[in-house]
C-alpha cells in the first residue's frame, strides 16, 4: 500500500505532466484515489501548502523566470528523499 507521502509525490508528478492543462479538484481526486479532505491534509503536511497553490507555483516555475526559493516552494525530489529529522537531546 502506498503511503500518503508517496501518493502526494505521485500526484505531483502527474500534475507536472499535465501542468499546461486545466487541473481541478475532480482531476486530483480521480488521479490520486484520495478524497478532497485527504488531499488537502496530505499536501498541507508534506508540501506545506494547498494543492491549488502548489499547482500555481509549479506553473510559475515552469513558465516564468527562475524563481527565488522560499519556504513555500518544494520540489518533488525533496518530498521523496526527505526524512524526518532525528531528535537530539540538548544538555
Amino acid at each position: 500500500m502506498t503511503s500518503p507521502r508517496e501518493q502526494v509525490a505521485q500526484l505531483c508528478h502527474w500534475i507536472d505532466a499535465h501542468i499546461h492543462q486545466d487541473i481541478g479538484w475532480s482531476d486530483l481526486i480521480r488521479q490520486s484515489g484520495m478524497d478532497h479532505k485527504l488531499i488537502m491534509a496530505s499536501f498541507n503536511k508534506h508540501m506545506a501548502t494547498t494543492p491549488m497553490t502548489w499547482i500555481r507555483q509549479r506553473r510559475a516555475q515552469l513558465n516564468g523566470p527562475a524563481p527565488v526559493p522560499d519556504m513555500q516552494t518544494h520540489s518533488i525530489a525533496f518530498l521523496l528523499k526527505s526524512t524526518p529529522p532525528a531528535h537530539k537531546k540538548h544538555h
